[in-house]
C-alpha cells in the first residue's frame, strides 16, 4: 500500500530552495558586495582627496546613474536570452578594472566620470543577474523574501567594507583601499564560475509555440514612477550625507553605513517578506513615508547622529526595495522576470542620475538642507503614485 507523500510545510519549502545553488548565489553576492561597497566612500574621496565641490559631486553621481541606465537595455536583452551567470561574471570583472583605474586618479578628470559610470554598470550587471538567478530558484510566494535575502548580503557588506576602508584610507592612503577592492573583485569573478543557471522547463518548438504576449507597460508605470522617485531620494540621502557631514566637521562617516546596515539587514531578513503576506502595495507606501521622515531628519543633520540616521534610512530602504521590486514582478510572467528586474533597477538608476545632478546644483546654490526638503516631497509623491496600482488579492 502506497501512502501519498505529505506536502512539505512552509519551513521545509524555504529550507529546500535556500539550499545548494541558491546558497552559492548568496555567498557570491557577499563577495561581490564587499568589493563594490568600497566605492560607497567615493564622495568622501572626491571631497577630501580631490577637493571636489558639491556641483561636481552631483555631476559625477549623475554620470553613475546614467551609465547604469545605459547598461539596462544590454542586461534586459541578455539576462533572459543568454542566462544570468555571464552577467554576474562581467560585473565582477569590472570591479577589478575599477581598482586599477582609481589607482591612476590624481585629480577630477574625465577618467573619474568614466570610473563612476563603471561602478554603476557593474552593480546593474551583477546584482540583476544574481537577483534573477535567485528568484528562479525561489517559489512564487517567496520572491520578496528572496530579493530581501540577496539585498541583505549586499547591505551587510556596505557596513563591513566602509568600516574597514575608512580607517585603511586614513592609515595607508586611498591606494590601499582600491587594492583591497580589486582583490575582492577578483575573488568574486572566480566565484562566478561556480554558479549555475536554474533548470528551465522544456519549451515547445518555435513553430508550435504560441506567440509571447506583448509586454504591457501600463500596469508597470506606477511602480516604475515610484522607483524613479525613490532612486532620486536614495541618492540624496545615501550619496550626499557624506559631503554634508564633512562640511559640518565630521571626521568619519562610516557610522551612517553601520546604522544603515544593522536596520536594513534586520528589515530584509525579518520583514523582507512582509509584503508577500499583508500586501506589497501598502508596505511600499508605508516605507516611502519612512523615506520622507528620513529626509526631514537629515535636513537638520548633526554629525554625532549619523548612526541614528543610518538606522532610520536602513529600515525604510531595507523593506521598501524588495517589496516594491516584488510588486512590479507580480504583474509579469515568469519568463519576463529578468526584464522586470532590469526595468525596476533602470527606473531607480534614472532617479539616481537625475537626482544626483539636481542635488549637486541645488546644494551648491541653496545648501544641503534645501535638497532634503525636496526629497521629502518626492518620497510622499512616490507613495501616492502607488495608489494607482492594482495589487493582487493573494498578496
Amino acid at each position: 500500500m502506497n501512502n501519498p507523500t505529505p506536502a512539505p510545510d512552509r519551513a521545509e519549502r524555504t529550507a529546500h530552495w535556500l539550499a545548494g545553488d541558491a546558497k552559492r548565489i548568496l555567498v557570491a553576492q557577499v563577495v561581490f558586495g564587499f568589493a563594490w561597497s568600497h566605492y560607497l566612500l567615493m564622495p568622501k574621496f572626491l571631497t577630501t582627496a580631490l577637493h571636489a565641490p558639491p556641483d561636481v559631486l552631483g555631476r559625477i553621481s549623475a554620470m553613475g546613474g546614467l551609465a547604469g541606465l545605459l547598461t539596462v537595455p544590454f542586461a534586459a536583452r541578455g539576462l533572459d536570452r543568454l542566462g544570468r551567470k555571464p552577467f554576474f561574471s562581467m560585473g565582477s570583472a569590472l570591479l577589478v578594472l575599477l581598482s586599477l583605474g582609481y589607482m591612476q586618479v590624481r585629480e577630477v578628470s574625465p577618467l573619474v566620470y568614466v570610473l563612476q559610470g563603471l561602478v554603476s554598470a557593474s552593480f546593474v550587471l551583477s546584482f540583476n543577474a544574481a537577483a534573477a538567478l535567485l528568484t528562479d530558484y525561489a517559489p512564487p510566494d517567496r520572491m520578496g523574501q528572496a530579493i530581501g535575502w540577496l539585498g541583505s548580503c549586499n547591505v551587510l557588506m556596505n557596513a563591513i567594507a566602509t568600516m574597514l576602508a575608512e580607517p585603511l584610507a586614513a592609515a595607508r592612503g586611498w591606494h590601499a583601499v582600491f587594492i583591497m577592492a580589486g582583490v575582492a573583485g577578483l575573488v568574486s569573478f572566480g566565484m562566478s564560475f561556480t554558479l549555475r543557471d536554474a533548470p528551465v522547463q522544456p519549451q515547445p518548438s518555435a513553430s508550435k509555440a504560441p506567440p509571447a504576449p506583448a509586454l504591457r507597460l501600463g500596469p508597470l508605470l506606477p511602480m516604475l514612477t515610484a522607483a524613479l522617485l525613490a532612486g532620486a531620494s536614495f541618492n540624496a540621502i545615501f550619496g550626499f550625507v557624506q559631503p554634508y557631514a564633512v562640511s559640518l566637521g565630521a571626521k568619519a562617516v562610516s557610522g551612517f553605513y553601520l546604522g544603515y546596515t544593522i536596520s536594513a539587514v534586520l528589515g530584509r531578513v525579518f520583514f523582507g517578506g512582509l509584503g508577500d503576506r499583508i500586501g506589497r502595495r501598502s508596505v511600499s507606501m508605508w516605507m516611502l513615508g519612512g523615506y520622507a521622515l528620513c529626509s526631514l531628519a537629515v535636513r537638520e543633520l548633526h554629525p554625532d547622529l549619523l548612526l541614528v540616521y543610518g538606522l532610520m534610512f536602513g529600515a525604510a530602504h531595507g523593506i521598501l526595495y524588495p517589496t516594491l521590486n516584488a510588486l512590479l514582478l507580480e504583474v509579469l510572467p515568469s519568463a519576463r522576470r529578468g526584464l522586470g528586474m532590469v526595468l525596476f533597477n533602470g527606473a531607480f538608476n534614472v532617479g539616481m542620475s537625475a537626482g544626483g545632478f539636481a542635488w549637486g546644483e541645488l546644494a551648491k546654490g541653496r545648501g544641503y538642507p534645501s535638497v532634503y526638503s525636496i526629497t521629502t516631497v518626492a518620497a510622499l509623491v512616490a507613495g501616492g503614485v502607488l495608489l494607482f496600482t492594482r495589487p493582487r488579492s493573494s498578496t
